[in-house]
């Protein structure tokens, strides 16, 4: 599932969200409801929608203003965004803010000529004392402008700020040994650092293997921040409560391996869950016990959301334990965000492990593996003049709507974000991250080249003879497993930009569980409308497909334990490039065949993703020397086969060809010649970029932000690729 990337491809975006930011207001429009907003000036005032997208248009000398308080609030931001159309010399789309009732106005965001095509959505943040802990703050967009053509659309107005009272608490309200031990209540999340040795911690000497269970149990605490499809509502949800987490660990070092990463599915309603490594050490002042941190995300069933979360404990030599102490104050979700937190009890059996080695072997091959990584800040040192702050701009997305972000250069992963609403999150190496549709281009696209390198012709296989259901309808026919990868199957309903993808939501095909269900809906929801081949029209539901009939192929060739997930990608290229176990399961129906989606589903930690677009970018499908992908069939979704572009999208200048997107950077400015960037996607915020230089940039945020042009000129200071480029 994609937002379309139209107004996107612009520029970087940044992650430096203030500790303990909480929004305070919120209004993106796509409710489709303007209630709070009153309009004035000369001019009209209108909710409109383009692209799946709705804002607020402005026209002539239109104004519209909101009323917010921020009474317990400082640190308050207030961010805004806005597309315009026709402005002349002197004229802007303007966004201010007033904490006076209007006596005075501080500029949040200006929008000028020449940045007016309609479509691209510049954004622009604020901070100020004034705006803090105010009784009323005045939010007013405008149009200075002259007539009925000048045009300003309002998008993204958020201020967030930081609860007083809860940073003051946290303050005076460390995780303690005698907190921990005892029977006092957590009455809020407390500062991120809490769950990291302090700089007074020393190593633990002893090793430790056994088995853990962590089972949180009503009450907790959950304060919902969005919830666009209701779900606090639902019955019998346990929403604010994770599932009971079980698994078997051991210790090497300072690190608190858990046996089982990847996705692990529960019992639980509404939440599955990962594990990635913590840490174990000694404070001075615990009295000698052992404290052990564990980072636990939470995923939606059946989705790809990912909340990111943490819990610390205290553990004796004899397997004894204190309470945990639990937070999730992150997530990547751009429809359901909350802050959740509680104490619960964690249960630990020290014992040996029998497979203790293999783990901690795995673990050291994934750290002696991980591209070296600095601050996104370490690139002035090494690159003098490149525009560091193009590389996460906040006037194209709000902070608070950031979770990572990276640029990989020369051997070396340059990297950004990890901010939470309580602090920096103490271990971004094991975050984990969302995939969405970058699963269409590393799943469907890297899968369907090892089926066709294994089985030559397999791109050419017909989807009527793979899957029945298909086949049952009587127009799929001479539809291949390539069209489907391309999105070209003839079947649409509308070639209107996410027309379809939204018909599919409608349909509930993403809530479905069974596979059954799945191509049910992806075979029938779409008619034919021309013969394959000859329009792209966005859909996951076409990847979904495609991944059936590879699976059907792979398991008629090679029997029925083939699985497409771990024999064309874990083991020939996951294992080889030294991935994270957080990547080595994937979304599947819930049934007995157990269909891995293809089109979303996927999760990983950020030095995967670094490592997989240096592996198809700057090493074109090797590693150390050794090709597992052949080079050729790179060349045209990297846009190297100048006679194989792609299909056009209907946003131009985008194209799509083997389940990866490419932007021709020409029309964002600076290129003298067409310079068409191969590029990845995901919902609700996630890019992942393939510079022509060997340079490549990514992001995950949930903002619904797809800009990256700016970030990408920026790499021509490290190696130019832009011939003729201006200055």
């Amino acid at each position: 599932m994609m937002r379309s990337v139209t107004t996107a491809l612009t520029a970087a975006l940044l992650a430096t969200a203030v500790a303990f930011a909480e929004p305070v207001f919120n209004d993106d429009f796509q409710d489709g409801d303007a209630q709070g907003w009153g309009a004035g000036g000369e001019g009209d005032v209108r909710l409109t929608t383009y692209d799946g997208n709705v804002a607020m248009r402005l026209s002539d000398r239109a104004a519209a203003l909101a009323a917010v308080t921020t009474e317990g609030y400082d640190r308050v931001r207030i961010s805004a965004a806005f597309a315009a159309d026709d402005l002349e010399q002197g004229e802007a789309c303007l966004f201010e803010a007033s904490a006076d009732d209007g006596a005075s106005w501080l500029e949040v965001l200006r929008v000028t000529d020449g940045q007016d095509d309609a479509v691209t959505l510049h954004a622009g943040s604020l901070t100020d004392a004034s705006l803090d802990d105010a009784a009323r703050v005045i939010l007013r967009a405008r149009v200075l402008g002259s007539s009925d053509n000048d045009l300003c659309w309002l998008d993204n107005v958020s201020v967030t700020g930081r609860w007083m009272a809860e940073a003051s608490a946290a303050g005076s309200f460390p995780l303690s040994a005698a907190f921990l031990t005892g029977e006092a209540v957590m009455p809020h999340p407390v500062d991120t650092a809490s769950y990291a040795p302090s700089p007074e911690a020393a190593p633990v000497e002893r090793v430790l293997e056994g088995a853990l269970i962590f089972t949180p149990e009503a009450p907790s605490r959950l304060r919902i921040l969005r919830d666009r499809f209701e779900f606090e509502g639902l019955p019998d949800t346990a929403i604010g409560v994770p599932p009971v987490i079980e698994t078997t660990f051991v210790t090497d070092g300072d690190y608190l391996l858990p046996q089982r990463r990847g996705l692990t599915l529960t019992d639980h309603p509404f939440w599955d869950y990962v594990l990635t490594p913590g840490r174990v050490w000694r404070e001075p002042d615990d009295g000698g016990w052992i404290r052990a941190a564990l980072p636990f995300a939470l995923v939606e069933k059946n989705a790809n959301c990912v909340h990111n979360g943490l819990l610390t404990f205290l553990i004796d030599t004899d397997g004894r334990t204190s309470r945990a102490a639990w937070q999730i104050g992150s997530e990547t979700c751009a429809y359901f965000q909350f802050d959740a937190w509680g104490m619960s009890e964690v249960d630990v059996i020290l014992e040996p492990i029998a497979e203790a080695g293999r783990i901690r072997n795995l673990h050291q091959s994934e750290l002696g593996a991980r591209i070296p990584v600095r601050s996104v800040s370490a690139l002035e040192d090494a690159y003098p003049g490149i525009d560091v702050t193009s590389f996460g701009s906040v006037q194209d997305v709000d902070p608070s709507a950031m979770t990572a972000f990276g640029l990989v250069a020369e051997g070396v992963h340059y990297t950004g974000g990890c901010e939470t609403r309580f602090g920096a999150y103490p271990y971004c190496d094991e975050m984990v991250l969302p995939s969405y549709s970058l699963a269409k281009s590393l799943f469907g696209g890297l899968g369907l080249m090892q089926l066709e390198a294994r089985y030559p012709g397999a791109r050419e296989a017909l989807i009527s003879e793979y899957v029945p259901e298909c086949a049952a309808t009587g127009d799929w026919s001479g539809v291949t497993f390539e069209h489907a990868l391309d999105m070209a199957t003839g079947h649409y309903l509308s070639t209107e930009p996410d027309a379809d993808e939204n018909a599919a939501v409608e349909a509930d095909f993403f809530l479905v569980s069974t596979h059954a269900e799945k191509t049910r809906l992806a075979c029938s929801r779409y008619p034919r409308r021309e013969a394959p081949g000859r329009t792209f029209v966005y859909h996951t539901t076409d990847t979904y497909l495609l991944g059936a009939a590879m699976q059907a192929f792979l398991q008629e060739r090679e029997g029925p334990d083939a699985d497409i997930y771990r024999d064309l990608l874990v083991d020939p290229l996951w294992r080889p490039l030294a991935l994270s176990q957080t990547l080595f399961e994937t979304r599947r129906t819930v049934d007995e065949r157990s269909q891995p989606f293809v089109g979303w589903g996927l999760v990983m930690q950020r030095g995967d993703l670094a490592h997989l677009l240096t592996f198809l970018g700057s090493d074109v499908g090797s590693v150390a020397g050794q090709s597992l992908i052949d080079a050729a069939a790179l060349r045209a979704p990297l846009q190297r086969d100048p006679e194989d572009r792609g299909l056009p999208a209907p946003e131009a200048p985008l194209s799509y060809n083997d389940g990866f997107w490419a932007y021709d950077i020409q029309t964002y400015g600076g290129c003298s010649q067409p310079t068409p960037i191969p590029f990845m996607s995901g919902f609700g915020g996630i890019a992942a970029v393939l510079i022509p230089n060997g340079a490549s940039y990514y992001y995950f945020s949930d903002a619904y932000d797809f800009r990256w042009a700016r970030a990408v000129m920026a790499t021509e200071t490290i190696s130019p690729f832009c011939t003729g480029s201006n200055p």
